[in-house]
């Protein structure tokens, strides 16, 4: 189900659509707004085809009509690919603003809304093997490696002029969110084994431990 949304970013506007808490921007407005001087080409040189996808929209005087829109890692191949001092504003507010609001609330809005009070969090209580906490101790960590991998890829990329650099900068920023909001309830699942003498536990503890971020865009 699509929904969209016009929005303002310092008074330009923008057409959004939102397909399953996922956020698609038109293509040639994102191209304008970032101040490309040929949206078109600039859609053509930056953006990989798998990151373009056609919808239908109606038009001021109701006429419709099928335009490009590109996804997420489209979105940062474009920013990514202006030098202007426009892209760096532009990315700080769909990455700081726009991105967090609408995975927290399904859309995005520049008016604040009233909220209910939250539930308190169910419970559960599940019975784990120590090799199963320990392949999911192994996981985690192994999730961590290739995210870095992904952010130390970003910038060779990038100075190639490669259109993998958009999709490789926005995994590696999506994803970090995953190992870091998780890594708390490894470091409570592995606590009965901090002190194990196994060789597996020895090596996977440390690097559960609180870490600076290794990422910073």
């Amino acid at each position: 189900m699509s929904n969209l949304t016009i929005f303002n970013f310092e008074h330009f506007q923008i057409q959004t659509i939102i397909e399953n808490n996922e956020i698609f921007f038109r293509a040639t407005q994102l191209a304008e707004l970032l101040e490309y001087s040929n949206p078109h080409k600039a859609i053509k040189d930056h953006v990989d085809p798998d990151d373009l996808t056609k919808r239908e929209v109606i038009d001021t005087i109701r006429r419709k009509q099928r335009v490009l829109f590109v996804n997420e890692s489209g979105m940062y191949s474009l920013v990514l690919g202006s030098k202007l001092p426009s892209a760096k504003k532009v990315k700080r507010w769909v990455t700081s603003e726009v991105l967090p609001q609408i995975r927290k609330t399904g859309a995005y809005s520049t008016h604040p809304q009233q909220l209910a009070l939250p539930e308190p969090e169910k419970i559960y209580t599940f019975k784990f093997t120590e090799y199963e906490l320990e392949q999911l101790a192994w996981l985690w960590f192994s999730h961590k490696r290739m995210n870095t991998l992904l952010a130390e890829l970003y910038e060779p990329l990038n100075a190639l002029g490669s259109t993998f650099s958009g999709t490789v900068y926005s995994h590696a920023y999506e994803y970090k969110r995953h190992y870091e909001e998780s890594q708390a309830t490894l470091q409570r699942l592995t606590q009965p084994f901090v002190q194990s003498k196994k060789l597996n536990w020895q090596r996977v503890i440390p690097k559960i431990a609180p870490t600076k971020k290794l990422l910073d865009f």
